[in-house]
């Protein structure tokens, strides 16, 4: 998730726990060649009922990458996709000569601003804890070679914001077996209420540490063996007799040509945006 280039600001967060579940967070926010930033753009997509990618750096080679992946995954309309799933491991070994492919046919101009990758995926057939097997990987340019996690709960994440303080030091202890048991204390309320509990918690990292480049706004991808839920941090905040203060997801891109035009109407050039 740390960045070498100055501009290229992200963050794309994905954690697993052992009751079997795992989420993948993404901000919206991109960087434009003049230094502009606007919120933009999803950056995590659901690619099949067990898997999902988020992706930093050029925005373009980014959709790129993630239409190459859906593409490899796509299957053939007489299979009953509710009922398979994919071999994470070998996805991930024989989609990385594509991906390098992909990039190295983009211009010079969006190679310069890199390209990271990261899949989450719930294993079909593997257990671990009290639920499906889980496996991170994460791809960089420019070789692509995929640095696989399995352990039972994990976090991992691409873009700049491990690089930042605040956000480090309020996710890292979640992730011993001290914080992970209180974490998991918020499934009492209902499914996936650790997921949505550490959806809050980013929040309030965020809008209380904000930084150029990384958006308030945040999707959330629950990911599990053939289950995808897909949502945003929208919240409702009441102080006292004042109006409520809504936070809302505003428009964003979900293909590049989206972007493009989402760009244009607010007079940015799209080419070279970075994220």
């Amino acid at each position: 998730m740390v960045l070498k280039w100055k501009v290229r600001l992200t963050w794309i967060c994905a954690v697993s726990s052992l009751t079997g579940g795992c989420a993948l967070y993404s901000d919206v926010q991109v960087t434009f060649p003049d230094g502009r930033t606007k919120d933009l753009v999803q950056k995590a997509f659901p690619l099949t009922n067990s898997m999902a990618a988020g992706f930093a750096g050029s925005v373009r080679i980014g959709f790129s990458l993630l239409d190459s992946l859906a593409s490899f995954l796509k299957m053939p309309p007489e299979i009953d996709r509710t009922k398979v799933g994919w071999d994470p491991r070998w996805v991930s070994v024989n989609w990385a000569p594509l991906a390098r492919s992909v990039f190295e046919s983009a211009e010079p101009v969006e190679q310069r601003l890199g390209a990271r990758i990261l899949v989450v995926a719930a294993s079909p057939s593997e257990n671990s804890g009290l639920g499906a097997k889980f496996y991170f990987t994460r791809f960089s340019a420019p070789d692509f070679r995929p640095g696989i996690m399995t352990k039972p709960f994990k976090l991992c994440s691409i873009g700049s914001g491990a690089g930042i303080s605040e956000y480090h030091a309020s996710l890292k202890p979640l992730f011993r077996w001290s914080g992970h048991v209180a974490t998991l204390q918020a499934d009492v309320g209902g499914p996936h209420g650790w997921v949505r509990n550490l959806s809050f918690r980013i929040s309030q990292r965020l809008a209380d540490h904000p930084h150029t480049g990384i958006s308030r706004h945040m999707h959330t991808i629950i990911v599990g063996r053939r289950l995808m839920i897909v949502e945003n941090n929208d919240e409702r905040i009441y102080r006292g007799d004042e109006p409520p203060i809504e936070i809302r997801m505003p428009p964003v891109a979900q293909t590049y040509p989206q972007f493009i035009e989402l760009a244009a109407s607010g007079g940015h050039e799209a080419a070279g945006a970075v994220c």
